[in-house]
């Protein structure tokens, strides 16, 4: 037997008591103050948690969505959703775009220029202000700003998008079809939901 070992071994069991008396005697003395602030501390970092999984969430809907209409990259744009719901334009980096509204939701828009063929004159910026949000179940849903209806999405399954993304492209379609287009220019923009019947 190594009484050298033995002795560390008691050091060691000496020093973690003593820690946890320590450790023990520190919470019984916080006033009800410090817990105020431990409690401020710890709603702020689930906030964090919760603003960094749907940061990666608005980064993987743009994904698909880039994916599903095989849009190229020169012809996408992200904006920003201002307090008049106005689209800003940011640079290509989701963090600038994306914004957390007084009704829950996570705001920001996307641009899409559409022309005759890829890359020409005429040309059309159609605008589009999305909104997702994240329940108290975990359970993702997203939607289109000027329309009730939610759709949920599955987080890492790309099949779940479909019915919003269909949605959308219905909108869009139907945006151009039944109405005669007044080509004004070689470039113009259309905000969905905005438009007059």
């Amino acid at each position: 037997m190594d009484i050298g070992q033995t002795k560390r071994n008691i050091l060691l069991e000496n020093h973690y008591f003593e820690d946890y008396y320590r450790i023990k005697t520190l919470a019984m003395e916080l006033t009800k103050f410090h817990m105020m602030c431990i409690a401020y501390g710890n709603a702020q970092e689930r906030f964090e948690a919760y603003k960094t999984d749907c940061h990666i969430l608005s980064m993987e809907i743009v994904r698909e969505l880039k994916a599903y209409y095989d849009i190229p990259e020169s012809q996408f744009s992200l904006y920003y959703i201002n307090k008049e719901d106005g689209f800003e334009l940011v640079t290509p980096a989701l963090i600038h775009a994306i914004v957390l509204k007084e009704d829950n939701y996570w705001h920001f828009g996307v641009g899409l220029t559409v022309c005759k063929a890829p890359e020409t004159l005429p040309e059309e910026l159609i605008l589009i202000h999305m909104m997702f949000r994240k329940n108290s179940d975990g359970k993702y849903f997203v939607k289109y700003a000027y329309d009730k209806k939610e759709f949920e999405i599955i987080k890492g399954q790309n099949k779940s998008y479909i019915p919003f993304f269909e949605f959308v492209y219905e909108l869009i379609i139907s945006s151009y079809e039944g109405h005669l287009q007044q080509f004004i220019g070689k470039k113009t923009k259309r905000k969905l939901g905005y438009i007059k019947k």
